[in-house]
């Protein structure tokens, strides 16, 4: 009766993967929504950009606009209500913007260079002070004006907040085509951090779930199961030659993959013996080591940044707990005690919190905890949220939410920020790669 109880949670995670679901195809890009914005969001308005006074083939200033929305650190200006675009500060009827109540103002403009792509000068202007606080110029190949775009949100957003912006890096998730056994299709998808520019890198008819990018962000390892066979694997996929290698196959649990900080190795959830522990893979030398022995379900590892400890999800207290050990295997200690259950942590980039799912009497929501004060925070609403995953600059998490239309929401790291990513169907496990610069 025992192992039916342990067995049971930890099977939660790969029901949710395989319940039937519909979903549009995996191209379809997911729509961001700004569901709240902080009370002290920046005010900030971007005009539209010129090349030649011609529009450009890519509205790269409305994309970096979105993307400082979709933070709801800012609050973007209404494109529809600017009056002018001018491309340089003496262009600039400052009276008019101020009557407005623009505070801040990105204004630029591209030019063809020699390479063939465009030279793009912006400048952002404080509008009270009439005068320019920083010009930046960049150069961008014609079919890279969306990154363009993304990296003039990175700039703005350094410049306010103080931390590198994300709006270069990628995410991973999963979706489901077909509401019945036979049709149903299991995607992979690799996109642009917004959902946009989806690329499909694994497809099958069998659940895959569980993708977590390397620190390099050439490859994704991620679970696959043949449901006919009655297996499951642990698989590395190389992003630019789509091969694969197995790590980890065979009955029973092989999952949660989680790679070390050096990218030399994965973590990762294996049945033996009849108990689920953890045990490491080392790439270059093909071995593996196991790291716990409880007797327990071990399982969900995340490697701290430096690669010295590792926090993991456990029942051995008797419901799913979150502990600590150092690399090795050892020193392993408690982490939570508040709300009936915890689970699936993800490290902040500094090492310095980590995100969870927690279970209460409101469900299952995301929790941050400060690893120095041990105090939590809960950032969302609940009451089927899964899958947190720490902005690559650790300014927010991304998760997804399982209730009403199935969709991925980011919050910010004090939970007064919120947007979300949807599409007309299901998204789900997402994972976030590198800044990507």
């Amino acid at each position: 009766m025992i192992k039916t109880k342990r067995t049971s949670w930890l099977a939660r995670f790969c029901l949710i993967a395989v319940a039937a679901c519909m979903a549009l195809p995996a191209q379809a890009a997911l729509e961001v929504d700004i569901t709240q914005s902080s009370d002290q969001a920046i005010p900030i308005a971007i005009a539209p950009f010129k090349a030649n006074g011609q529009r450009l083939p890519v509205d790269i200033s409305d994309i970096a606009s979105r993307d400082l929305a979709s933070t709801g650190l800012f609050r973007t200006f209404d494109r529809a209500n600017m009056t002018e675009s001018p491309a340089t500060p003496e262009d600039v009827n400052y009276q008019s913007w101020a009557a407005q109540g623009v505070d801040n103002l990105v204004i630029g403009s591209a030019a063809r260079n020699a390479a063939g792509g465009y030279r793009i000068t912006f400048y952002l202007v404080d509008v009270a002070r009439q005068q320019a606080v920083t010009s930046f110029q960049i150069n961008a190949g014609g079919n890279q004006l969306r990154d363009a775009g993304h990296t003039i949100a990175n700039l703005i957003y350094e410049r306010f907040v103080g931390k590198k912006g994300y709006f270069l890096s990628n995410i991973a998730y999963v979706t489901v085509t077909g509401n019945t056994a036979n049709n149903r299709t299991f995607r992979l998808v690799v996109a642009d951090y917004d959902g946009s520019q989806p690329s499909t890198i694994y497809s099958s008819k069998d659940p895959v779930m569980s993708p977590a990018w390397s620190p390099s962000g050439d490859r994704i390892a991620y679970v696959a199961f043949d449901v006919y066979k009655g297996t499951s694997s642990v698989r590395i996929q190389n992003l630019s030659s789509g091969q694969a290698r197995t790590i980890s196959a065979g009955h029973g649990v092989n999952g949660a993959p989680a790679w070390s900080p050096n990218g030399q190795e994965i973590a990762f959830a294996k049945s033996a013996d009849g108990d689920t522990d953890l045990f490491v893979y080392n790439l270059a030398t093909g071995q593996t080591r196991q790291l716990t022995r409880s007797g327990a379900i071990d399982t969900e590892p995340s490697w701290s940044p430096n690669g010295r400890e590792i926090v993991f999800t456990s029942d051995r207290g008797g419901q799913p707990q979150l502990y600590r050990m150092n690399a090795e295997g050892g020193g392993i200690q408690r982490l939570t005690y508040d709300g009936s259950s915890n689970q699936r942590a993800d490290f902040a980039p500094d090492g310095k919190s980590i995100t969870y799912v927690q279970k209460s009497g409101n469900g299952f929501r995301i929790a941050v905890m400060d690893l120095e004060t041990n105090n939590v925070r809960i950032v969302s609403d609940g009451p089927q949220d899964d899958s947190p995953a720490f902005a690559p600059n650790g300014q927010a998490v991304l998760y997804a939410r399982q209730s009403g239309r199935n969709a991925l929401s980011l919050v910010s790291l004090d939970g007064n920020a919120k947007s979300t990513l949807s599409q007309a169907g299901e998204v789900r496990e997402p994972a976030w790669g590198p800044l990507g610069y």
